[in-house]
């Protein structure tokens, strides 16, 4: 997948690809059925297969006091997309200025004057140009006008309910990471640096691997089953979210014991995927009754790789 950087369209003169819009916070299953569409179309086209998405989030251009907290990083959004064997990537860098333009500037500049589009697949809620104004219906008789057909895709749907990207944001702020990875498809994961940290874990024969996250934390506190993949080795573990109520230590951590492994990879990459939580953020009388409880987690998680996550595929 090659990715450009709008107006640096570097696609074929001759080509009138069949293109998608979105932004893809998640990549979740809603956005793959419109990519399974678009590389339908495209192929059947004989044409490039584009996705087009906006950098930053525009809610958060036009009222940042509204921005949604994100599922990934753009870096990790374009690694996900680019797993789903697209042609090409387009991001569109978001301004105020941009958020102006009118519906119809918008498809005559952008997706006619610069992308060339031949067929355009989008999803029930897609909305764009100033203030929102274009929708399905009046993209439908621009393509009309310029000679584009227009797709539209039926939305995914997990427990009878739309899936969307701020429903999976809701159930990683509640913790229920096990319903946030059937709406993506795949388990919820973030990444971020190994840093030193206090040690405490290590005395109680706990040891730590504490990361600090790149992008937004959205998950809830708590303990969670999780595999850690470090310099492309994967590791079974458990992690903590949150904060460390039984010290007095009020600044969330994620904080991750690695299960029969002892190396130093402090300033290492680590990515952490969450498949179930365990329980809740806990003030434990002591550090002895912490202590006994990490034992039980630690259980609890391992019985898990025994079982269900046995064949887990990250």
């Amino acid at each position: 997948m090659k990715v450009c950087h709008y107006p640096n369209v570097d696609l074929p003169e001759s080509a009138r690809p069949a293109v998608t819009l979105g932004n893809f916070d998640g990549v979740h299953l809603g956005h793959r059925r419109a990519m399974e569409l678009l590389k339908t179309r495209a192929k059947a086209l004989a044409a490039p297969a584009v996705a087009v998405t906006f950098e930053p989030h525009p809610v958060s251009v036009v009222r940042p006091d509204q921005a949604p907290k994100r599922i990934l990083t753009p870096e990790l959004k374009q690694e996900v997309l680019a797993k789903l064997d697209l042609d090409y990537l387009v991001v569109i860098h978001f301004t105020k200025e941009f958020s102006r333009i009118e519906p119809q500037e918008f498809v005559k500049e952008v997706l006619v004057g610069k992308l060339h589009v031949a067929e355009l697949v989008l999803g029930e809620k897609f909305r764009f140009g100033r203030g929102r104004a274009g929708d399905f219906d009046s993209l439908r008789a621009l393509g009309k006008q310029h000679g584009f057909v227009v797709h539209q895709v039926e939305a995914s749907s997990y427990g009878g309910e739309m899936i969307s990207s701020s429903r999976i944001r809701q159930s990683l702020t509640q913790g229920r990471v096990e319903e946030a990875g059937a709406m993506l498809g795949r388990s919820y994961f973030i990444q971020g640096t190994v840093i030193a940290g206090d040690g405490r874990g290590r005395l109680m024969g706990f040891p730590t691997a504490n990361i600090r996250v790149a992008g937004d934390l959205l998950l809830g506190d708590g303990v969670y089953v999780t595999d850690v993949v470090i310099d492309g080795e994967r590791y079974h573990s458990m992690t903590h979210v949150g904060r460390r109520p039984t010290f007095g230590l009020d600044e969330r951590m994620v904080e991750t014991h690695l299960f029969d492994f002892d190396r130093q990879i402090y300033g290492l990459k680590a990515r952490l995927y969450f498949h179930q939580r365990v329980r809740g953020t806990v003030a434990f009388d002591s550090a002895d009754a912490l202590k006994a409880q990490l034992e039980k987690d630690r259980q609890q998680a391992q019985a898990f790789f025994d079982g269900q996550g046995r064949n887990l595929v990250l």
